[in-house]
């Protein structure tokens, strides 16, 4: 297993300075995907390092390491992810068998072969909340990136829902080669069904197919942030947004929204993904702070 490097520090496994607050444990299980995503380090085919995950490095731990230097009064949650390699659920069997004793709500990040994983997270483990990854926001462009089929992961997280309404959460890329049109259609829908979504900004990593792909610009992750925001928190429809004919966002509705707020890491509850997407330099796409709901 892994830990993302802020975790490795606040666990004193890694030496370094955190100067965000770091409410979320990331942990990574599984290496080598057997799927073979255009833009993720651990693609079947990716020659990316074997550390990497999006931008950040996660240094490898043995269970019964982690086991002993876990300390659950530092987090708030503890984050999954999930890599399908060959023998992932064996790996995650493992590491939530130890987890659930810690009474720290769990989100686990998974493409999970059916729904029968999905209900045995929840029962078997009592995570919080299960996140399956639909990433691509188009149909045609999903299958061409991903691999499999849109329908298959879609149908997966509405009956999820309907199961664990509330509970489940997906995430999109933007700067795949969808639209803000297909962007705004996925989260009104997504909205119908109780999943929550959340975003990333495409972040070209080096070995990987799309290593020469640029990222969205700012002001249109910006524009799809506060878009969010507005599906989220008011009964919006698509007609109260306006697009050119190439599906661009020209016009949002006219509510009040705390734009400081459609700035911050959009997840689960104390979900902070520092610096992801960007360099700590960079301008954030997404800023590392939990929202206010959460506090």
């Amino acid at each position: 297993m892994r830990l993302s490097y802020a975790t490795a520090v606040e666990l004193g496994l890694k030496k370094g300075k955190i100067d965000f607050p770091n409410y979320t444990a990331y942990l990574m299980i599984g290496e080598k995907c057997l799927f073979n995503c255009s833009y993720c380090a651990q693609a079947r085919d990716a020659q990316s390092k074997a550390d990497l995950l999006s931008r950040i490095k996660w240094p490898e731990i043995s269970l019964e390491t982690f086991k002993n230097i876990f300390i659950p009064t530092k987090f708030k949650r503890i984050c999954i992810q999930v890599v399908s390699s060959l023998d992932y659920w064996t790996e995650l069997n493992e590491l939530l068998s130890f987890l659930k004793e810690t009474e720290i709500p769990i989100s686990v990040s998974i493409r999970p072969r059916d729904i029968e994983e999905v209900r045995s997270l929840f029962k078997k483990y009592n995570v919080d909340r299960v996140g399956i990854a639909i990433d691509v926001a188009n149909k045609d462009l999903f299958s061409k990136i991903r691999g499999s089929k849109y329908e298959f992961y879609e149908k997966m997280l509405i009956n999820a829902s309907n199961d664990f309404p509330n509970r489940i959460t997906t995430h999109i890329i933007v700067g795949l080669g969808e639209t803000d049109e297909n962007i705004i259609e996925f989260l009104l829908k997504m909205k119908k069904f109780k999943i929550l979504v959340s975003l990333f900004s495409f972040t070209p990593i080096k070995g990987t197919k799309f290593e020469n792909l640029l990222p969205p610009s700012l002001s249109r992750y910006r524009k799809i942030q506060i878009a969010r925001e507005i599906i989220l928190k008011y009964e919006v429809e698509k007609a109260d947004f306006l697009f050119d004919s190439k599906g661009n966002l020209q016009k949002l509705p006219e509510v009040k929204v705390d734009m400081e707020e459609t700035k911050k890491t959009s997840g689960c509850p104390w979900c902070t993904r520092p610096f992801y997407n960007e360099k700590p330099a960079e301008e954030l796409y997404n800023v590392p702070i939990p929202r206010k709901i959460h506090l």
